[in-house]
């Protein structure tokens, strides 16, 4: 196969980047020009507020179109490249036979102008992104045609392992996520209660609502609010992450398509695969469902995507469901998972390990 020539990302980059300067500025400058008219007129804030905000659009589109003009790629018959000259030249090149994943996301932006973001990688801990191309943004008819290519034009399906059920959702306020959400939602309000120096105003609100009221209940009806707010979080949450999951089967890959408001489309390669892994955190557990993840090389989680498991085949669902999805995956009648039978450590053990931490603490001590 002759190399293709040479391709460049999609147009429509700078007018996101302009659209995404335009929210940097509408959230730091809107605080900033409450806190400046508090002081002055709405005139000299907008003043003061808007020539900033106009500059940071600009920058943003212009940097990006710059970005545009001089990056290029192309798929060889042996090797996929990538030409970035924006001030230094990089020139990153992966042999095909090395590559292990093509992975599609889109966030909201992204899609309202019809692109997405495609990474290939080969799986190899490669420091700063060595082993990934990530081509952003492309269309999603050209991502789909270099999924295709990279996977040496195998388009067919051999099957939907499994697809979202909505009532799964009822798992996600059984998460630790929940007292976090909570707390979080919390401290944003506060924070945005300070950008409108309006703090004082909110404590003091909260201390005559309370007014009489034992401590202690005020510290329970606020644990209440908080859990209420974290439990709406985890369900928004939830849908935004799994909305319109697919688990499919395509020739030697698993690929997972996700996300409602960023999707993702994740590729596993069969060949890569060790395994499976039925995690049942404890809230889960109880409620008898867990979840599946892949036991693969080369799902290496880089900087960029730290918010996106790239090994998690199946949510949290009844654990009959991840065990099927168990055994499916790994091509067996009966998942390993379910069939083990675990035996207990003798007492003998348990009475060894009791007198090594002991003595472990005792020799601590000693030393203090």
């Amino acid at each position: 196969m002759s190399p293709e020539p040479w391709q460049r990302l999609d147009t429509k980059a700078p007018a996101v980047a302009a659209l995404v300067g335009a929210g940097i500025a509408i959230s730091a400058g809107v605080p900033t020009a409450a806190g400046i008219a508090a002081g002055t007129s709405l005139r000299v804030a907008l003043a003061w507020v808007l020539p900033p905000a106009v500059l940071i659009v600009i920058t943003l589109a212009l940097v990006e179109y710059v970005r545009l003009r001089r990056t290029q790629y192309r798929i060889g018959a042996e090797r996929a490249e990538l030409h970035t000259a924006i001030v230094v030249l990089h020139r990153r090149s992966l042999p095909r036979e090395r590559i292990r994943s093509v992975d599609v996301t889109a966030n909201p932006l992204q899609r309202m102008f019809g692109l997405v973001a495609v990474k290939i990688g080969t799986g190899e801990h490669a420091d700063a992104g060595e082993g990934t191309l990530t081509l952003n943004p492309v269309g999603k008819v050209e991502a789909e045609r270099l999924r295709e290519l990279l996977r040496g034009g195998r388009s067919e399906t051999d099957g939907t392992l499994a697809a979202l059920d909505p009532a799964w959702i009822r798992y996600a306020p059984i998460s630790f996520l929940v007292p976090a959400l909570g707390l979080g939602a919390g401290g944003v309000v506060m924070q945005v209660a300070q950008w409108f120096t309006l703090e004082d105003e909110l404590i003091g609100w909260i201390g005559d609502l309370f007014s009489g009221v034992p401590l202690l209940v005020v510290i329970l009806v606020l644990a209440a609010i908080l859990t209420v707010v974290g439990v709406i979080g985890s369900l928004g949450l939830f849908v935004e992450m799994w909305w319109n999951y697919r688990l499919d089967r395509e020739p030697g890959t698993l690929r997972v398509r996700r996300g409602l408001l960023t999707t993702r489309s994740i590729s596993v390669e069969e060949r890569r695969l060790r395994g499976v892994d039925v995690v049942e955190p404890l809230g889960v557990r109880l409620a008898g469902a867990a979840r599946v993840d892949a036991v693969a090389t080369g799902l290496v989680k880089q900087k960029e995507d730290e918010k996106t498991d790239h090994k998690t085949l199946l949510p949290a669902a009844p654990k009959e469901l991840a065990d099927r999805i168990a055994a499916e995956v790994l091509r067996e009648e009966v998942a390993p998972t379910a069939a083990a039978q675990l035996i207990p450590h003798p007492r003998a053990a348990l009475g060894r390990r009791m007198r090594i931490g002991r003595s472990a603490m005792g020799s601590a001590g000693s030393i203090w």
